[in-house]
Protein backbone atom coordinates (compact mmCIF):
# COMPACT_ATOMS: atom_id res chain seq x y z
CA UNK A 1 0.00 0.00 0.00
CA UNK A 2 2.95 2.18 0.85
CA UNK A 3 4.36 1.95 -2.49
CA UNK A 4 1.06 3.13 -3.96
CA UNK A 5 1.50 6.44 -1.94
CA UNK A 6 4.54 6.70 -3.21
CA UNK A 7 3.27 5.91 -7.05
CA UNK A 8 0.88 8.65 -6.60
CA UNK A 9 2.55 11.44 -4.81
CA UNK A 10 6.13 11.34 -6.94
CA UNK A 11 7.32 13.81 -7.72
CA UNK A 12 5.94 15.62 -4.60
CA UNK A 13 7.08 13.66 -2.25
CA UNK A 14 9.72 11.03 -1.67
CA UNK A 15 8.94 8.61 1.29
CA UNK A 16 12.06 6.38 -0.01
CA UNK A 17 10.53 3.23 0.37
CA UNK A 18 12.65 0.11 1.32
CA UNK A 19 12.11 -3.26 1.63
CA UNK A 20 13.00 -5.02 5.08
CA UNK A 21 14.49 -8.19 5.22
CA UNK A 22 12.52 -11.15 6.27
CA UNK A 23 8.75 -9.36 5.83
CA UNK A 24 7.68 -10.10 2.13
CA UNK A 25 5.71 -8.47 -0.02
CA UNK A 26 5.47 -4.81 2.00
CA UNK A 27 7.96 -1.80 1.57
CA UNK A 28 8.56 0.97 4.33
CA UNK A 29 9.60 4.47 4.51
CA UNK A 30 13.03 4.81 5.08
CA UNK A 31 15.98 4.75 6.04
CA UNK A 32 15.85 1.65 7.07
CA UNK A 33 18.18 1.82 10.27
CA UNK A 34 20.69 -1.26 10.99
CA UNK A 35 18.60 -3.55 12.84
CA UNK A 36 21.67 -4.72 14.47
CA UNK A 37 22.30 -1.73 16.68
CA UNK A 38 20.27 0.58 18.85
CA UNK A 39 16.83 1.23 17.64
CA UNK A 40 13.62 2.40 18.41
CA UNK A 41 9.66 1.54 16.64
CA UNK A 42 6.88 3.55 15.53
CA UNK A 43 4.27 1.52 14.32
CA UNK A 44 0.88 2.24 12.41
CA UNK A 45 -0.82 2.87 9.86
CA UNK A 46 -0.54 5.64 6.90
CA UNK A 47 -0.48 8.56 9.19
CA UNK A 48 2.65 6.80 11.08
CA UNK A 49 4.36 6.29 7.73
CA UNK A 50 3.90 10.17 6.86
CA UNK A 51 2.05 10.65 3.46
CA UNK A 52 1.70 13.67 2.64
CA UNK A 53 4.58 15.32 4.70
CA UNK A 54 7.96 15.44 4.47
CA UNK A 55 9.29 14.93 8.06
CA UNK A 56 6.66 12.78 9.52
CA UNK A 57 6.80 12.43 13.90
CA UNK A 58 8.99 9.25 13.51
CA UNK A 59 12.29 10.74 11.99
CA UNK A 60 11.48 13.96 14.61
CA UNK A 61 11.27 10.94 17.01
CA UNK A 62 14.75 9.95 16.01
CA UNK A 63 16.39 12.99 15.39
CA UNK A 64 15.46 14.67 18.84
CA UNK A 65 16.26 11.48 20.80
CA UNK A 66 19.43 10.59 19.36
CA UNK A 67 18.23 6.92 17.92
CA UNK A 68 17.41 5.96 14.48
CA UNK A 69 13.95 4.95 14.27
CA UNK A 70 12.63 2.33 11.91
CA UNK A 71 9.10 3.44 10.46
CA UNK A 72 6.84 0.19 10.41
CA UNK A 73 3.79 2.52 9.14
CA UNK A 74 1.62 0.55 6.76
CA UNK A 75 -1.28 1.66 4.78
CA UNK A 76 -4.93 0.03 5.99
CA UNK A 77 -2.92 -1.90 8.71
CA UNK A 78 -4.51 -3.27 11.64
CA UNK A 79 -3.32 -4.49 15.08
CA UNK A 80 -2.86 -8.36 13.95
CA UNK A 81 -0.28 -6.52 11.37
CA UNK A 82 1.44 -5.75 14.50
CA UNK A 83 1.12 -9.76 15.92
CA UNK A 84 2.47 -11.08 12.61
CA UNK A 85 6.08 -12.99 13.63
CA UNK A 86 8.34 -11.06 11.29
CA UNK A 87 6.74 -7.78 12.67
CA UNK A 88 6.63 -9.14 15.86
CA UNK A 89 10.09 -9.75 16.27
CA UNK A 90 11.58 -6.12 15.01
CA UNK A 91 9.53 -4.84 17.99
CA UNK A 92 10.80 -7.45 20.29
CA UNK A 93 14.01 -6.15 19.60
CA UNK A 94 13.66 -1.89 19.55
CA UNK A 95 14.34 0.08 22.82
CA UNK A 96 11.27 1.51 22.71
CA UNK A 97 7.99 1.22 20.38
CA UNK A 98 4.93 3.85 19.50
CA UNK A 99 2.20 2.29 18.90
CA UNK A 100 -0.23 4.25 16.54
CA UNK A 101 -3.93 3.07 17.33
CA UNK A 102 -4.95 1.25 13.61
CA UNK A 103 -8.69 1.95 12.22
CA UNK A 104 -11.22 0.48 13.47
CA UNK A 105 -12.00 -0.86 9.73
CA UNK A 106 -9.03 -3.68 10.06
CA UNK A 107 -10.33 -5.86 12.60
CA UNK A 108 -13.11 -8.83 12.39
CA UNK A 109 -16.53 -9.48 13.60
CA UNK A 110 -18.69 -12.41 12.94
CA UNK A 111 -19.63 -11.38 9.43
CA UNK A 112 -15.77 -9.87 8.32
CA UNK A 113 -12.99 -12.12 8.85
CA UNK A 114 -9.91 -10.27 8.15
CA UNK A 115 -7.66 -12.77 10.57
CA UNK A 116 -5.30 -13.49 6.84
CA UNK A 117 -3.97 -10.33 6.71
CA UNK A 118 -4.60 -8.01 9.60
CA UNK A 119 -5.75 -5.08 6.59
CA UNK A 120 -9.18 -3.48 5.79
CA UNK A 121 -9.36 -6.07 3.05
CA UNK A 122 -10.94 -9.12 4.28
CA UNK A 123 -13.40 -11.85 3.99
CA UNK A 124 -17.23 -11.49 4.08
CA UNK A 125 -18.48 -14.50 6.33
CA UNK A 126 -21.95 -14.27 3.96
CA UNK A 127 -20.63 -14.53 0.35
CA UNK A 128 -17.47 -15.81 1.12
CA UNK A 129 -16.15 -13.20 -1.08
CA UNK A 130 -12.95 -11.04 -0.73
CA UNK A 131 -14.16 -7.26 0.26
CA UNK A 132 -12.94 -3.78 1.70
CA UNK A 133 -14.34 -3.03 5.18
CA UNK A 134 -16.11 0.04 3.62
CA UNK A 135 -17.94 -2.22 1.34
CA UNK A 136 -18.89 -4.99 3.75
CA UNK A 137 -20.01 -2.36 6.28
CA UNK A 138 -22.01 -0.05 3.64
CA UNK A 139 -23.83 -3.50 3.10
CA UNK A 140 -24.78 -3.98 6.60
CA UNK A 141 -26.04 -0.43 6.71
CA UNK A 142 -28.01 -1.35 3.47
CA UNK A 143 -30.08 -3.64 5.34
CA UNK A 144 -31.50 -1.11 8.10
CA UNK A 145 -31.29 -3.51 10.82
CA UNK A 146 -30.17 -1.33 13.91
CA UNK A 147 -29.83 -3.70 15.99
CA UNK A 148 -27.23 -5.73 12.86
CA UNK A 149 -25.46 -2.71 13.19
CA UNK A 150 -24.78 -1.89 16.36
CA UNK A 151 -23.88 -5.34 17.25
CA UNK A 152 -21.15 -5.50 14.56
CA UNK A 153 -19.76 -2.35 16.00
CA UNK A 154 -19.70 -3.64 19.46
CA UNK A 155 -17.99 -6.79 17.44
CA UNK A 156 -15.37 -5.00 15.74
CA UNK A 157 -14.24 -2.92 18.80
CA UNK A 158 -13.91 -5.83 20.85
CA UNK A 159 -12.16 -7.47 18.20
CA UNK A 160 -9.84 -4.62 17.79
CA UNK A 161 -9.29 -3.91 21.74
CA UNK A 162 -8.22 -7.35 22.28
CA UNK A 163 -5.32 -7.70 19.90
CA UNK A 164 -4.45 -4.15 20.49
CA UNK A 165 -4.15 -4.71 24.14
CA UNK A 166 -2.39 -8.33 23.31
CA UNK A 167 0.26 -6.42 20.73
CA UNK A 168 1.14 -4.14 24.14
CA UNK A 169 1.35 -7.18 26.55
CA UNK A 170 3.74 -9.19 24.43
CA UNK A 171 6.33 -6.76 24.00
CA UNK A 172 9.17 -6.36 26.31
CA UNK A 173 10.31 -2.87 25.85
CA UNK A 174 8.96 0.21 27.21
CA UNK A 175 5.56 1.18 24.90
CA UNK A 176 3.30 4.35 23.91
CA UNK A 177 0.10 4.00 22.53
CA UNK A 178 -0.39 6.84 20.06
CA UNK A 179 -3.99 8.71 19.38
CA UNK A 180 -3.17 11.00 16.25
CA UNK A 181 -6.73 11.90 14.42
CA UNK A 182 -8.24 14.96 13.32
CA UNK A 183 -10.75 14.49 16.69
CA UNK A 184 -11.24 12.97 20.10
CA UNK A 185 -12.00 9.67 21.05
CA UNK A 186 -15.32 10.84 22.06
CA UNK A 187 -18.40 10.60 19.54
CA UNK A 188 -21.65 9.50 19.59
CA UNK A 189 -22.75 7.37 16.11
CA UNK A 190 -25.04 9.29 14.20
CA UNK A 191 -26.74 5.47 13.41
CA UNK A 192 -28.47 6.10 9.94
CA UNK A 193 -25.36 6.48 8.01
CA UNK A 194 -22.10 5.03 7.17
CA UNK A 195 -19.68 8.49 8.17
CA UNK A 196 -21.89 8.96 11.42
CA UNK A 197 -20.82 5.37 12.33
CA UNK A 198 -17.33 5.25 11.10
CA UNK A 199 -16.29 8.80 11.94
CA UNK A 200 -12.70 10.23 11.25
CA UNK A 201 -10.17 8.26 11.67
CA UNK A 202 -9.03 5.67 13.57
CA UNK A 203 -12.99 4.83 12.18
CA UNK A 204 -15.41 3.39 14.58
CA UNK A 205 -12.62 3.75 17.46
CA UNK A 206 -14.32 5.44 20.33
CA UNK A 207 -12.97 6.74 24.42
CA UNK A 208 -14.47 3.29 26.08
CA UNK A 209 -12.44 1.27 23.57
CA UNK A 210 -9.25 3.65 24.33
CA UNK A 211 -9.58 2.81 27.91
CA UNK A 212 -9.79 -0.67 27.51
CA UNK A 213 -6.76 -0.50 25.95
CA UNK A 214 -4.53 1.63 27.64
CA UNK A 215 -3.75 -0.40 30.33
CA UNK A 216 -1.19 -2.42 28.41
CA UNK A 217 0.98 0.16 27.27
CA UNK A 218 3.49 1.76 29.48
CA UNK A 219 2.13 5.19 28.47
CA UNK A 220 -0.55 7.01 26.08
CA UNK A 221 -0.61 10.13 24.29
CA UNK A 222 -3.47 11.93 22.50
CA UNK A 223 -3.22 14.07 19.76
CA UNK A 224 -6.68 14.97 18.43
CA UNK A 225 -6.67 18.55 16.30
CA UNK A 226 -7.09 18.74 13.20
CA UNK A 227 -4.11 21.53 12.95
CA UNK A 228 -3.13 22.19 9.40
CA UNK A 229 -5.99 20.93 7.65
CA UNK A 230 -6.98 20.90 4.91
CA UNK A 231 -3.84 20.82 3.56
CA UNK A 232 -2.72 22.65 -0.10
CA UNK A 233 -0.68 19.93 -1.67
CA UNK A 234 -0.48 20.64 -5.66
CA UNK A 235 -2.14 21.41 -8.82
CA UNK A 236 -2.70 18.21 -10.56
CA UNK A 237 -5.56 15.68 -11.62
CA UNK A 238 -7.29 14.34 -8.74
CA UNK A 239 -5.39 11.50 -6.64
CA UNK A 240 -6.81 8.88 -4.26
CA UNK A 241 -6.93 10.61 -0.85
CA UNK A 242 -6.72 14.12 -1.94
CA UNK A 243 -9.89 15.90 -2.98
CA UNK A 244 -9.47 18.38 -5.98
CA UNK A 245 -10.94 22.28 -5.84
CA UNK A 246 -11.95 23.78 -8.64
CA UNK A 247 -9.10 25.99 -9.39
CA UNK A 248 -7.07 22.34 -10.12
CA UNK A 249 -5.38 22.19 -6.24
CA UNK A 250 -5.91 19.12 -4.43
CA UNK A 251 -5.90 19.28 -0.56
CA UNK A 252 -5.75 16.90 1.60
CA UNK A 253 -8.65 16.59 4.36
CA UNK A 254 -8.01 12.74 5.69
CA UNK A 255 -4.14 12.16 7.09
CA UNK A 256 -2.55 13.91 9.24
CA UNK A 257 -0.94 17.53 8.39
CA UNK A 258 2.75 18.62 9.23
CA UNK A 259 1.44 20.86 11.77
CA UNK A 260 -0.47 17.44 13.35
CA UNK A 261 2.91 15.40 13.21
CA UNK A 262 4.80 18.36 15.18
CA UNK A 263 2.31 18.29 17.38
CA UNK A 264 2.58 14.41 18.12
CA UNK A 265 6.23 14.62 18.66
CA UNK A 266 5.90 17.86 20.75
CA UNK A 267 3.65 15.56 22.68
CA UNK A 268 5.29 12.21 22.17
CA UNK A 269 8.83 13.35 23.42
CA UNK A 270 8.54 13.60 27.08
CA UNK A 271 7.19 9.90 27.40
CA UNK A 272 9.85 8.56 24.97
CA UNK A 273 12.63 10.11 26.77
CA UNK A 274 11.08 9.33 30.54
CA UNK A 275 10.90 5.68 29.44
CA UNK A 276 14.07 5.54 28.00
CA UNK A 277 15.60 6.84 30.95
CA UNK A 278 14.50 3.64 32.77
CA UNK A 279 16.02 1.15 30.60
CA UNK A 280 15.58 -1.18 27.51
CA UNK A 281 13.24 -3.58 30.48
CA UNK A 282 11.34 -0.48 31.69
CA UNK A 283 7.69 -0.84 30.67
CA UNK A 284 5.27 0.59 32.94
Amino acid sequence: MSEYYQELDAPHFDYRMQAIEGIAEQTFRGPIPDLSQPYIVCIGGAQTMGRFVHQPFPDQLAEHLGLPCLNLGLGGAGPRYALAPEVLGLLQRARLVVVQMFSGRSASNALFDNSKGGRNYGRCVRTETWISFEDFFASIIARQDRALIERTVQETREDYAFYLKALGEVIDAPTVLLWLSQRAPDYEPDWSRQFGILNHYPQLIDRQTVDAIKPAYSAYVECGEPHGLPQKLWRGDRVNGANRDRDGWLWNEYYPSPEMHDRATELLLPQCRQLLARGPNARA
